[in-house]
């Protein structure tokens, strides 16, 4: 049977989720044992701040735009790489970034985390 989850718009059909990328939000559930996946969407200009993969590792893929992942200290970015459509990156854990939206264009990304080992 399908339940529609409203607030995250998932659907469950039996213990398969399907998400969208097509939305900003989570593209698993909660209860997912380590596995993290959302997507994020960033309006031209706009920052997802500062944070840390903490003991997790990142893959950020790249959907639409392009983007400046700058990673460094809580200030200061030590290094930067630019993403356009189809690239990714893998950011290891205790990895401090940013993604910065410095183009004209709405950006879309989708983010996936796990825990280390």
């Amino acid at each position: 049977s399908k339940i529609e989850n409203p607030k995250s718009k998932m659907r469950q059909m039996g213990v398969v989720y399907i998400g969208s990328y097509r939305r900003a939000g989570r593209l698993l559930p909660r209860r997912a044992a380590g596995l993290r996946a959302g997507v994020v969407v960033l309006k031209p200009g706009e920052i997802m701040e500062w944070h840390s993969t903490d003991v997790r590792e990142e893959l950020l893929l790249l959907l639409k735009g392009w983007v400046r992942v700058e990673i460094g200290s809580l200030r200061r970015a030590h290094r930067s790489f630019h993403l356009r459509d189809g690239q990714g990156l893998f950011l290891p854990q205790h990895t401090r970034h940013r993604v910065v939206n410095s183009s004209t264009r709405l950006v879309r990304y989708i983010y996936i985390t796990a825990p280390a080992k």
